[in-house]
């Protein structure tokens, strides 16, 4: 692929695309709502996939869901296997053209909502809550979901006047970076001339957008299991290999590598599982461990000296080190280019009234493997920042934004991929 030049805004056509979103805002916050209602977990959404496929189907968009979205490689997937989750929805226009790939997740999050009327919990007020226990859409996925959708049908209602592709990519498993690996190993982004990211919310106010956003940390997860031997407690533990002693070892070896000095690195074990009961040493123990960096050469670096420090760790115990990649996500900038872009059109566009520069936002998102596999092709990629004001944080039981980011959303992603697919 050579080198994509991006086109020139079409003020009317970008516009009209504003336009369309803002009639269509009604029909975004009733899809929204249904999916909030109705979320389920990474490599689970079988459900939601359905439903988004049956939607951009009846659009005239090509379908394909599962095994060929997303292969075998599922980072983090359950033990019996993923669902049937994980579409590419392609909508083909007439004339030949550039190929335009939007990201959308599916997943949930294992929260269970505030579910009960009078705590100001508007999605429990109003009765669209989710109806899944333990299970919510706390971080905006669903609204994701609804903008995606929202494009999908202005753009269908436009196939005579574009060109080339629009690939919409519903993706697994964004939570803990598991998802999009599987879909760029697939192929999926190989002919990709521009790719375009987006989230809600990540404390950016209502009305504003952030089209350079700054900050996403390069990360792995790692899920490690020791492995030892049992013996009684009371009468023989010098005859067994103790895995949980080894795994609080490493644990605390692990976040002395974080208090080392090096600036912008993160070392964090979240979860550790081990023992049956409490008369017998521990054979089996079970931790999971993510790695962070501001800059992908530090976590490069890093990585190796966490390797070490498990499987030294464990010769040291006589434990067996069993060490799997559960998670991966890379550092990003938009390139300058794609963000003079970008401002030219959100200008044209008119839907958001202010933009923000260089927004921190201090997160991991894998949608940089897709930003990251395009760039490397030639093509173009952005990740942005849709303002919404937030009643409580990402990944809380509160969790709701200002619905009228859904519009807004349309109007700006839409009308880049207007001007793209309306250049031929």
């Amino acid at each position: 692929m050579t080198t994509v030049t991006l086109p020139a805004p079409n003020p009317a056509l970008v516009r009209s695309v504003a336009e369309q979103a803002q009639a269509l805002t009604p029909q975004l916050v009733q899809w929204r709502r249904h999916l909030h209602a109705h979320p389920e977990l990474g490599w689970q959404e079988a459900a939601t996939t359905a439903y988004v496929a049956r939607h951009v189907e009846a659009l005239g968009f090509d379908i394909k869901t599962g095994a060929p979205v997303i292969g075998s490689k599922t980072l983090g997937a359950p033990a019996e296997g993923p669902a049937h989750t994980g579409c590419i929805a392609e909508l083909h226009f007439d004339r030949p053209g550039p190929t335009v790939a939007i990201r959308a997740d599916l997943d949930a999050l294992p929260i269970h909502e505030v579910d009960t009327q009078g705590q100001g919990h508007r999605p429990a007020e109003e009765g669209w809550h989710s109806q899944h226990t333990g299970v919510m859409h706390a971080c905006g996925h669903d609204g994701h979901l609804a903008i995606a959708l929202g494009i999908a049908q202005i753009m269908a209602a436009q196939k005579a006047l574009l060109c080339g592709t629009l690939r919409l990519i519903f993706q697994p498993a964004e939570e803990g970076t598991r998802g999009a690996r599987a879909i760029v190993e697939q192929g999926w982004l190989d002919d990709v001339d521009v790719f375009l990211g987006f989230h809600i919310g990540l404390g950016v106010p209502s009305d504003t957008v952030a089209l350079d956003p700054v900050g996403f940390l390069a990360t792995r997860k790692y899920s490690v299991t020791y492995h030892g031997a049992p013996a009684h407690a009371g009468r023989a533990p010098e005859t067994g290999r103790n895995a949980l002693l080894g795994a609080c070892q490493a644990t605390l070896g692990l976040h002395a590598l974080a208090q080392s000095g090096q600036p912008g690195i993160r070392v964090n074990v979240g979860t550790m599982h081990a023992g049956q009961a409490l008369n017998i040493v521990p054979d089996e123990a079970r931790f999971g461990v993510e790695l962070r960096a501001e800059r992908q050469h530090d976590l490069d670096a890093l990585d190796p000296r966490v390797q070490a420090l498990i499987t030294g760790t464990a010769a040291a115990h006589q434990l067996e080190a069993d060490i799997r990649l559960i998670g991966e996500a890379r550092d990003w900038e938009n390139p300058a280019d794609m963000v003079a872009w970008a401002r030219e059109v959100a200008q044209c566009s008119g839907a958001f009234r202010d933009t923000v520069s260089r927004y921190d936002v201090r997160v991991s998102e894998d949608a940089t493997l897709m930003t990251h596999a395009v760039a490397a092709r030639g093509g173009k990629a952005a990740y942005m920042v849709l303002g919404a004001d937030l009643p409580s944080g990402h990944h809380t039981a509160e969790f709701d934004f200002d619905e009228g980011v859904l519009g807004k959303g349309v109007a700006l992603v839409g009308g880049m991929v207007g001007v793209v697919l309306g250049a031929g």
